[in-house]
């Protein structure tokens, strides 16, 4: 009886924070617009998939018809975030082409770009500048900070078997400025130059100067997979939750002025 009731518990605790969880993403981000990063991905950042099965399980987003975008977490060694975007028209290399990441690093309504909020823009498909909010607009930093692998490349995909542009990058959560554990903001954008009558493509298709208009990572845990039982998910639930503590606990080490 007593271990019925604890697994009772357990399971109104999970959907209590759940909820917490989805009401905050709705007030803070773009409603109708949210995923959560599933874990136990290997990927490598090469461009391209580096097997069939790299990508497949991971909760995919369309930006448009012609666009696909997904996220998945690491909580091997580093905590990592990985994106892979698909433009799956493009094709030519022009050098007013762009990728476009933003990243919103806090759950927190806001209507201009602010200290935690970040844009990466792949220029060219070689050049990676970043930016910082400042309160009303971006600020261009001197380089791009630590903890950021990219790669993009001209390769066919399990998604599309047609040659075009693949972008994978990562943030490394212990190095890079990109630390906060979801929810947390995400807008992905692309350009190609080549038909600038079709526009930017977007996720969603709001402003890049908002991010109350972005969408959201909403957590590590976004639907119950295939085969996955209750338990697996609160402990799943539990490992994320202790990640969260751990990776505070070490940035306030690493910064003795957070603990005053």
């Amino acid at each position: 009886m007593k271990k019925t009731i604890m697994m009772a518990f357990c399971i109104l605790l999970l959907c209590s924070l759940l909820l917490i969880a989805t009401i905050e993403t709705a007030n803070a981000f773009e409603e109708g617009y949210s995923y959560g990063e599933y874990s136990g991905f290997t990927i490598t950042v090469d461009g391209e998939w580096t097997n069939d099965n790299e990508w497949t399980y991971a909760p995919w987003q369309s930006i448009s018809s012609t666009a696909k975008f997904a996220g998945v977490i690491s909580i091997t060694g580093d905590v990592t975030q990985y994106n892979i975007v698909e433009f799956f028209t493009d094709n030519t290399d022009d050098p007013d082409d762009y990728w476009q990441i933003c990243i919103h690093n806090a759950n927190e309504n806001v209507t201009a770009p602010t200290a935690s909020s970040y844009r990466f823009d792949i220029v060219g498909h070689t050049t990676l500048k970043a930016y910082q909010g400042n309160g009303v607009d971006w600020t261009l930093l001197a380089s791009p900070p630590p903890g950021i692998t990219w790669v993009n490349t001209l390769s066919a995909s399990p998604q599309n078997s047609s040659e075009h542009w693949i972008l994978e990058l990562s943030f490394n959560k212990n190095t890079s400025p990109i630390t906060a554990q979801p929810p947390i903001g995400i807008r992905v954008a692309m350009y190609d130059a080549s038909k600038p009558e079709e526009g930017v493509k977007a996720w969603p298709p709001t402003p890049q100067d908002n991010p109350s208009r972005w969408g959201s990572i909403s957590g590590y845990v976004s639907d119950i997979p295939e085969g996955f039982s209750i338990m697996a998910v609160v402990l799943l639930s539990s490992a994320a939750a202790v990640g969260a503590f751990s990776l505070r606990r070490r940035s306030k080490m690493a910064n003795p002025s957070n603990n005053k």
